[in-house]
């Protein structure tokens, strides 16, 4: 039945529900949901809609792993096409603290993440009432913005109808992020007998996502105008430096750089890895060739460049940067086409070729085999035979930089598209980020998570589903090394400090992975070749399967 006009809600259930239409309205479909008392109302309220084909809904029971499943969700639907806003909802006090590292993975990523957090009432503050953080509604500092909703406020629903919009990309910055709505809630916290039957949700509007606010049409311009001339002066003195785009669509980038004649460094979770100019092992082409840094002289930026440190130096270079807004790449794309069309009787600059070319036969003649690791990233790269491309997702660490080794040696038409959190490329969250990620596409896509075995370690509570919770179209492929490999080829890998080297960075745990992936209710095969793997990931199927390495217990074992 529906509730009469003249029955009166409880002020928690009001709240709840005036949250909820919010949510919808503005194209939230799923939310991750932590259980709690404090929050009872929201997951009422989200639970009835989910009952009535409203909403899809995830149950963690950490706060910390639910956080990086719903960024994983809305990173995913930015893959797909859909882009969409994820929330997650969690209880008052330390419950909230613990959305923070996805939170800020989020804010750097550009990532729509909602944190729906439930507190106390406003009168419990700076009393030491329990589970009362004086602050909550201000303690996610990454957020574009945020808000704290009274308990039975009138107006709950616009309030977080301002938030979702700025999540969305409304805001002043016009890029999508991370925001806070934290509602109070007073007792009685759970619906009485007669709103727990009543069909409310009928009144939930779920219009179709709105399309994003190009990033253009809010920022500045005048970077695009000024990479767009650089691009298309004499060639020999630009390059294009590509790093981690968050998934923004580069919409037809990559072919316009092509016409440009300018060569392509770019890190491998860019989707401009597979261009035709692009540098294969760039890095150690920028420490082996001073000779081209040394006729560079602007640097174009797109996406995030963080993974090399060769990348770094080329920054902090008095060359001229310019750097494209996060989004912003369709734009220079168009501005491109632009300049193309505006000056299309005129040849080409002369030597646009030679340069890009220089550039990519240097990268040629310094790759190399890699050994044993590098043959099982390349394996975990590569599609079957007439199979579709593949996503992968890498973890920070080792991993990523086994793949920028590895990536040009796979062909493009069977070479996995590559993804990684390089908001803040932590470790952190993982599984749960990769989980969420091949929920939010298309299931006959595979989706490969290439990780460590500290990584792995990290986030293993991640690999918890609610039961009767099919497995998500997941392939974890674990390198296990017995330690944190990366810290052996930095510079913590010297000699002379070799005495702290063991216990305090390969920090050697000795765990193997079958029998925690048992207790988690996940199938583990293990392999010890790339023909091997290639075999089991070719089947399809989700699952662990681990691969040990030589242990990096010391730098000269490494």
């Amino acid at each position: 039945m529906n509730t009469s006009p003249d029955q009166q809600l409880q002020p928690s259930t009001a709240v709840a529900r005036a949250v909820v239409r919010a949510l919808t309205a503005a194209g939230v479909r799923d939310v991750v949901i932590c259980p709690g008392s404090r929050s009872a109302p929201l997951t009422y309220a989200l639970a009835q809609a989910a009952a009535a084909g409203r909403i899809d809904t995830f149950v963690r029971i950490d706060e910390r792993s639910a956080a990086f499943l719903a960024l994983g969700l809305a990173k995913g639907h930015r893959i797909a096409g859909h882009p969409r806003p994820v929330a997650v909802v969690t209880t008052s006090g330390s419950a909230v603290a613990n959305l923070h590292p996805a939170f800020v993975e989020a804010a750097y990523a550009h990532l729509p993440l909602i944190a729906l957090t439930a507190d106390r009432p406003a009168r419990l503050r700076g009393t030491g009432a329990n589970q009362t953080l004086d602050a909550q509604a201000t303690m996610l500092p990454e957020a574009l913005t945020g808000c704290d909703i009274p308990v039975g406020a009138a107006d709950a629903e616009a309030i977080a109808g301002r938030c979702l919009a700025a999540a969305c990309g409304a805001g002043p910055g016009g890029q999508p992020g991370p925001v806070q709505i934290n509602v109070q809630f007073d007792v009685p916290l759970v619906p009485t007998a007669a709103e727990a039957a009543d069909d409310w949700t009928a009144e939930l509007t779920c219009p179709p996502v709105p399309a994003p606010i190009p990033v253009t049409e809010i920022v500045e311009t005048a970077q695009i105008t000024a990479a767009a001339e650089a691009l298309t002066a004499a060639a020999g003195e630009t390059i294009v430096l590509g790093g981690d785009v968050h998934g923004f669509p580069l919409a037809g980038l990559a072919a316009a750089l092509e016409a440009t004649g300018v060569p392509i460094l770019a890190e491998p979770s860019c989707p401009l890895v597979d261009s035709s100019a692009a540098v294969p092992t760039h890095p150690q082409v920028l420490e082996a060739h001073p000779q081209l840094l040394d006729e560079c002289r602007r640097v174009v930026v797109i996406g995030k460049p963080t993974l090399f440190r060769p990348d770094a130096k080329l920054l902090a270079s008095d060359r001229q940067i310019i750097r494209i807004p996060a989004g912003a790449e369709v734009g220079l794309a168009s501005a491109l086409d632009a300049e193309r069309d505006a000056e299309c009787d005129a040849e080409r600059p002369a030597g646009a070729g030679r340069w890009s070319g220089r550039w990519i036969e240097a990268g040629r003649k310094l790759t190399g085999t890699g050994g044993k690791r590098a043959e099982i990233v390349q394996a975990a790269l590569t599609a079957a035979p007439d199979a579709v491309r593949p996503h992968v997702y890498a973890a920070s660490s080792s991993a990523i930089r086994v793949i920028a080794e590895t990536i040009h040696a796979v062909p493009v038409d069977r070479r996995a598209q590559v993804h990684a959190s390089r908001g803040l490329a932590g470790i952190d969250g993982l599984i749960s980020t990769a989980t969420g990620f091949s929920r939010a596409l298309d299931p006959a896509v595979p989706v490969r998570l290439i990780i460590g075995d500290l990584a792995m370690l990290h986030e293993i509570g991640g690999l918890l589903r609610e039961a009767g919770e099919e497995l998500p179209a997941l392939q974890i492929i674990v390198l296990n090394d017995d330690g944190g490999q990366i810290f052996a080829g930095l510079e913590h890998g010297q000699d002379h400090l070799v005495p702290y080297f063991e216990r305090y960075f390969a920090t050697p745990h000795g765990r193997g992975f079958a029998t925690l992936a048992a207790g988690y209710g996940w199938p583990h095969t293990q392999v010890d070749s790339a023909e091997a793997l290639a075999r089991v990931l070719a089947a399809g199927e989700p699952g662990i399967i681990e691969v040990p390495l030589p242990s990096v217990a010391s730098p000269a074992a490494s």
